[in-house]
């Protein structure tokens, strides 16, 4: 059983307020004896202070609630290991929700970490492909009363707190450099075009294109999910339309795309140049390693965590602007420029 601040005073034959501010270094006239006596018993009986208990006395928990949609795309792996390493440094624990993409899971988070009293939440899924999903969720932000910073899938009416990458800019990077190449029937396998991620990065698309004087044609856009399935069925779609590179939405996809491409004796990238989005781990160990729009996810975590322990200090403070984060082109062996 957990040891008490009452087992500690029995142990050291003190009160327990006497172990409160002993262990919390109050300044307060207590003998360097009993001092010792109540470290030495804290130690013996691996004595640490319920943090609950201490938050309804301090209105502090230093704890943050992160909500993210999806544990096992390695890209919100990797951010949420950043942000944890963050919010330690800065003295805070965090608690981790994973959705599953599902929207009432995100309402249920949100309700389940007010309810244990975190200081603040970090909310990387406040963008759905339904509109009246994301109302929902905006509703309930209102009503909770407890700081939030948004990351990644902002929904697009919100005025919440945030920090994103400008996944124009992703999309115009990917585009651009296939354009550079010589290719001008490019596919895109994307996600859900009702998420604000998933359009800007078709605008960014489009805008490259619209650079080269090359038309739009929604016939080389194949929509399904974020994941590797995307990229399997997309393919058979996309090289139907004779394309010569494609552009998926993210590093996941373009897995999918690899994958397939065995299934028709082609290869990345003498058959067809590919780039993805996100510079997850594996994109660099692939063969041939994929070229990829990486964002910069430590400077991401960085700036959210920052964030939010701003509105945690100031909660009336007024919504900052939302700081906007440019992604970097990483050229590897997937592309090559067209004969």
């Amino acid at each position: 059983m957990r040891a008490t601040i009452k087992d500690v005073a029995r142990r050291a034959n003190v009160s327990t307020s006497t172990v409160s501010l002993v262990l919390n270094n109050k300044s307060v006239p207590i003998s360097q004896q009993t001092r010792d006596a109540v470290f030495k018993a804290a130690k013996e009986l691996h004595y640490r202070p319920n943090q609950l208990a201490v938050g309804l006395v301090t209105n502090k928990t230093n704890t943050i609630g992160l909500i993210i949609p999806d544990n096992s795309n390695p890209f919100f792996a990797a951010l949420s290991n950043q942000i944890e390493k963050a919010a330690s440094s800065n003295g805070y624990s965090i608690i981790l929700g994973n959705t599953n993409n599902s929207a009432k899971s995100t309402r249920n988070y949100l309700r389940i970490f007010t309810d244990h009293a975190v200081d603040g939440i970090i909310l990387a899924q406040a963008d759905f492909s339904v509109p009246e999903e994301g109302e929902k969720c905006m509703q309930l932000i209102k009503d909770l009363h407890i700081p939030i910073v948004s990351v990644d899938r902002i929904d697009k009416g919100s005025n919440l707190n945030s920090v994103v990458t400008d996944q124009k800019l992703a999309g115009y990077l990917a585009t651009r450099h296939l354009l550079n190449l010589g290719h001008r029937r490019i596919g895109c396998a994307t996600g859900p075009l009702g998420l604000s991620n998933c359009q800007n990065r078709l605008l960014g698309y489009q805008k490259a294109l619209a650079e080269f004087d090359v038309p739009f044609e929604p016939n080389l856009n194949y929509e399904e999910n974020l994941n590797i399935e995307c990229g399997i069925h997309a393919l058979s779609t996309l090289l139907g339309q004779n394309v010569t590179a494609i552009f998926a939405f993210n590093d996941l996809i373009a897995y999918g795309v690899y994958k397939e491409l065995r299934n028709y004796n082609l290869s990345v990238p003498d058959d067809l140049s590919l780039v993805g989005l996100d510079d997850i781990f594996l994109s660099e160990i692939l063969q041939p390693p994929l070229t990829t729009v990486a964002q910069p996810v430590n400077e991401i975590a960085e700036n959210v965590v920052e964030r939010i322990i701003e509105q945690i200090a100031s909660p009336g403070r007024t919504a900052q602007e939302p700081l906007v984060l440019e992604p970097i082109l990483k050229v590897r062996g997937s592309t090559k420029r067209l004969v």
